[in-house]
């Protein structure tokens, strides 16, 4: 029965496939025609399964695919430089590798009087805009090819934009770098583009080593700022000293990259404003003294995301940065709780400046506005200083009685009670005492380092002249204004009212002594707002102490009673 089924089964299955093979037969493939068989000459070699054959040649045998046709060379038939000009910038490059050379700001000029140069001159090693795809041997082709540019120079019109564009091709390698340069802007676009066998690889673009070339005279001034690594991060902003760079760092994520100075930056801002990135090390020649040296090298990863990425390369300007986005201002350190003090200030001194034409008496002007408004609370603290000055003797005789008693002791609280009937006969309230004492200080401190922080920060001090200094963003050349910033808080250290003893005060003038050799080196624009301040400060004390003198005393709480 089995048997049967089984035979069924496969009769069945037959039928079905020929049935098949009938309905939908298959197609007919064309016989390529045959070659002409070439002239036999002689007698044919005999053969076992063939008829014997004259030697000859071989039949033609059917060709096999050709190999794909490989790309045209594109490249240039020399090294050449290769010039963007535009109205505050001054741009070139090498055409072997698309490189780097020099990147020149027209705003701004170095100690010799040339635009300042923003690339550092190292001859070795990698350039601004190299490019790297994880293949040393690809890596190494590029950086010497001899990239073809669509321009020898480039003219940026004011207004509109101007695009230069590196090409080079060779076997199955292609590369491309595309830069676009704004005429009002400071944003260059960045393309590139690297394929192999026409698939494109991973690609990496490189900033540095550092940014901007400083004097020793701007390295020697106190609070100078090396060149540094920098990136902005979902926490905010991050930075790094070369030092810290021995490995390199790997940033997962960032929204820009890149190296800052003092006064300058160079940032690369990730496609899409998302991207990894590197910060590493590059070693330079060293100087005359023979010490190795390091800088720091910024590497952004352009990844797979679409649109290009952009460059800043250009000075530290809070509100510059401010209209160009993508928080690019976060690189001027305005700091994070004195920042809302410090952004309008900078604005208030470049305002003031409008006015007056010069950067060292600007300073002096906003200094003086905003000592008279911190005027009226700097009264108070003054007359309270005398308050506790003339109250001082008494108060020191009862501390005197209670010297040796514990702090735990139940009699303290006696001493607590003398001295809140001392500040009653004075018309003082002890409870008080500390709120109206400390209060003036507390408004004005924050005004006065805000504004220290502005000077630190502003690089409209950069070349700027006043009197007698040349730049005040460097030290004092004859260290003048340190000197009288220290005698002038000498002074005022003398005229303030104190209840220290004579010892105590002996020490306290000491301090602006320890202070003014401290500033001899700090930038010369530093050291006229402490002076003018200072002096700001004399004129207000004298003034108040006389007021103080010539008005009639208040009566105290008893004499008020008596009335």
């Amino acid at each position: 029965m089995e048997e049967r089924r089984l035979l069924l089964a496969v009769a069945l299955s037959l039928l079905v496939l020929t049935a098949y093979s009938l309905l939908f037969p298959p197609p007919q493939r064309e016989r390529p025609a045959a070659p002409s068989a070439p002239p036999i000459a002689g007698p044919v070699a005999p053969s076992p399964s063939s008829p014997p054959r004259a030697p000859g040649p071989a039949p033609a045998t059917s060709p096999s695919a050709p190999p794909a046709a490989a790309m045209p060379a594109v490249r240039d038939d020399r090294e050449r430089r290769v010039e963007v000009i535009g109205a505050d910038i001054q741009v070139a490059f090498t055409n072997r590798g698309a490189r780097l050379l020099s990147w020149r700001l027209r705003r701004f000029q170095d100690a010799r009087g040339n635009a300042e140069e923003m690339v550092q001159a190292a001859p070795d090693g990698p350039r601004p805009l190299d490019l790297e795809t994880g293949d040393s041997a690809i890596d190494a082709q590029l950086r010497e090819a001899l990239f073809r540019p669509s321009a020898a120079e480039l003219i940026v019109p004011e207004g509109g934009k101007a695009t230069l564009r590196f090409e080079y091709t060779e076997d199955d390698l292609e590369a491309t770098k595309v830069l676009g340069f704004p005429g009002s802007g400071s944003l260059v676009s960045l393309s590139v583009s690297v394929k192999k066998g026409g698939r494109e690889l991973a690609k990496k673009v490189l900033w540095g080593p550092g940014v901007g070339n400083p004097t020793p005279a701007e390295m020697e001034v106190q609070g100078y700022q090396a060149p540094q690594g920098v990136a902005l991060l979902a926490d905010g902003v991050h930075r790094l000293a070369v030092d810290a760079m021995a490995s390199p760092r790997t940033l997962p994520t960032v929204q820009w990259v890149g190296v800052e100075g003092h006064y300058f930056a160079a940032l690369l801002v990730a496609p899409g404003g998302r991207g990894g990135a590197e910060l590493r090390a590059q070693s330079l020649p060293p100087l005359e003294d023979g010490r190795p040296r390091q800088a720091p090298q910024a590497v952004l990863d352009l990844g797979p995301a679409e649109g290009p990425a952009l460059l800043y390369v250009g000075p530290k300007d809070y509100h510059a940065l401010s209209k160009l986005g993508y928080r690019l201002a976060e690189v001027v350190p305005v700091g994070e709780w004195i920042g809302p003090i410090v952004v309008p200030l900078l604005g208030l001194l470049r305002w003031v400046h409008g006015f007056v034409g010069n950067y060292g008496w600007s300073i002096v002007v906003l200094t003086l506005i905003i000592n008279l408004v911190m005027a009226w609370p700097r009264h108070y603290s003054i007359a309270n200083g005398i308050k506790m000055q003339k109250m001082a003797p008494e108060m020191k005789v009862i501390q005197e009685r209670y010297r040796k008693v514990p702090l735990l002791d139940p009699k303290r609280q006696q001493m607590q009670e003398e001295m809140a009937a001392l500040y009653a006969r004075h018309g003082m309230s002890m409870g008080t005492q500390m709120m109206v004492g400390c209060l003036p200080l507390l408004l004005t401190m924050p005004f006065l380092i805000a504004f220290y922080r502005v000077l630190q920060v502003s690089i409209e001090l950069r070349g700027a002249s006043f009197l007698w200094i040349p730049d005040l963003s460097q030290k004092d050349p004859y260290f003048l204004t340190p000197i009288f910033m220290g005698l002038s808080m000498l002074l005022m250290t003398r005229m303030t009212p104190s209840t220290l003893d004579p010892a105590q005060q002996r020490i306290m003038l000491i301090m602006p002594l320890m202070l003014m050799g401290m500033f001899l080196w700090a930038p010369a624009g530093l050291n006229l707002y402490w002076l003018a301040s200072n002096l700001c400060s004399i004129v207000q004390q004298g003034a108040t102490l006389s007021l103080l003198r010539t008005a009639p005393a208040e009566p105290t709480k008893k004499e008020r009673r008596r009335k």
